[in-house]
């Protein structure tokens, strides 16, 4: 059972519940969390949390297969954008989580919503781009979880046609895989993962964690090792977009030739 997480202190997050309750019959289902009532609609419940949402441990707690955080995504630009990326840290523990450690997420789930994002967006028409996030910040859980986000400003994380999207996303294509897709990892790039974002968008590839240009330079084979074993499905191939390596190239692709894993380049499989 899939469980939508959402701060009380989020802006974002609490008007994406206001559109899950208001598109979707949500009821209390007898359980509570930090003395609220837990919502259930079919298989999905929704829980709130006091705490900010990275550094939400505590909600490790509460049983269930997977996390799914609503939340504000902030950034200096303010670019209206909806994004979906998984959570860990390459390094140091800045914002919640911890140290050098990935947190276990669902790549099919994660492509999934970003197809969603991008359908609703069209539908609608809104003015917003949709991608991927490289992996990164808190909270650190021991079940899968995925980071759903609205952003970038106080503008959008108050828009209610935004919100919905994201809601109808979260229910409407959790499971919506016609055929099994290729299962990544991925590696290189910025932040918001254009190239990678552009695959999973164009063709039946799944990704779950990824590993931006800004990272690698603590990228190991621990952290490699992670990256597989924290995904739930069968990692099939390791992405990477070749030009966005940066000075790390040749030390990451030692590690990957080293683990006897198939390696692909994004930029050619979206020639192809």
């Amino acid at each position: 059972m899939p469980t939508v997480v959402i701060s009380e202190k989020d802006p974002a997050g609490m008007n994406i519940r206001e559109e899950l309750l208001r598109e979707f019959e949500f009821k209390p289902n007898g359980k509570k969390f930090e003395g609220k009532e837990v919502l259930q609609y079919k298989n999905f419940e929704i829980l709130l949390t006091q705490e900010r949402q990275v550094f939400a441990d505590s909600v490790n707690s509460y049983e269930t297969d997977l996390f799914i955080f609503a939340s504000t995504h902030a950034s200096k630009t303010g670019k209206p954008c909806l994004t979906v990326h998984p959570i860990g840290n390459w390094g140091k523990a800045e914002l919640g989580g911890k140290d050098k450690t990935l947190v276990k997420t669902s790549a099919e789930v994660l492509s999934n919503y970003l197809r969603g994002l991008k359908f609703y967006v069209e539908e609608n028409k809104l003015n917003y781009d949709v991608c991927l996030e490289a992996t990164h910040h808190g909270p650190y859980l021991e079940k899968p979880t995925i980071f759903i986000e609205l952003g970038s400003s106080e503008k959008q994380w108050s828009d209610k046609n935004a919100a919905n999207a994201i809601a109808k996303t979260i229910v409407n294509y959790f499971n919506f895989n016609e055929t099994k897709p290729t299962v990544c990892i991925a590696l290189g790039g910025n932040h918001y993962c254009s190239e990678f974002t552009k695959l999973v968008l164009r063709k039946n590839y799944a990704i779950s964690h990824i590993c931006p240009e800004y990272a690698l330079q603590n990228f190991n084979e621990d952290n490699l090792k992670q990256m597989i074993e924290k995904t739930v499905e069968k990692v099939d191939c390791i992405l990477i977009d070749e030009k966005g390596l940066g000075k790390e190239n040749l030390r990451v692709k030692e590690i990957l030739q080293k683990s006897g894993m198939r390696i692909e380049k994004v930029r050619k499989l979206l020639k192809e």
